[in-house]
């Protein structure tokens, strides 16, 4: 069968042949849907490469798990579920990095005029510290410009000659270590 022949089926048919492994069905099936979550996703989330992200990770995962879909009965409604499910995850990340951001702008403050509490911070801003001294050394040097020398994303990309991508998951596997290291 070839894929133009295929975009005239109904979405039972394009699944059921999705679940045999045909790769024809997998590609109508992207073509139907992309555009349609995609303008959603950023609509939810207003991020735009977010939003391609966790869409390929939602077709991703529907072409990995194409053997085992026997339960779902309408196409569109599970891939907006996931396509949800990946916009909710992350604005559910989002809303973790904003308190962890606004916490971590506090130790970088200036102190207040009680000894203890200054005692504390410096405690504190000493345990993390050492904790980002135990980061890879790339990943080290991203998250120091990013937080403490304030950069961009595209900023840091320009000035270490990597991807702003790239830049995006240093940070976010760095503030993920120092969230289970200092149980923020």
């Amino acid at each position: 069968m070839n894929g133009v022949h295929l975009q005239q089926y109904a979405d039972d048919l394009l699944l059921n042949l999705l679940k045999e492994g045909n790769r024809e069905a997998f590609d109508v099936i992207y073509l139907r849907y992309w555009e349609q979550l995609y303008f959603y996703l950023v609509k939810a989330i207003k991020d735009t490469e977010e939003a391609e992200d966790i869409l390929q990770e939602v077709f991703v995962s529907l072409w990995k798990r194409r053997h085992n879909l026997g339960n779902i009965t309408s196409l569109y409604a599970y891939l907006f579920s996931c396509v949800r499910y990946g916009g909710f995850r992350y604005i559910r990340q989002q809303m973790k990095k904003t308190t962890f951001r606004q916490s971590w702008g506090f130790l970088f403050s200036e102190a207040d005029d009680v000894f203890e509490q200054q005692l504390d911070a410096s405690e504190l801003l000493h345990l993390v510290n050492r904790e980002i001294d135990k980061l890879p050394l790339k990943m080290r040097e991203v998250f120091i410009l990013s937080r403490k020398e304030d950069l961009s994303h595209k900023e840091i990309a320009h000035k270490l000659n990597i991807s702003d991508k790239t830049v995006k998951k240093q940070i976010n596997n760095a503030l993920k270590y120092l969230h289970l290291k200092l149980n923020v």
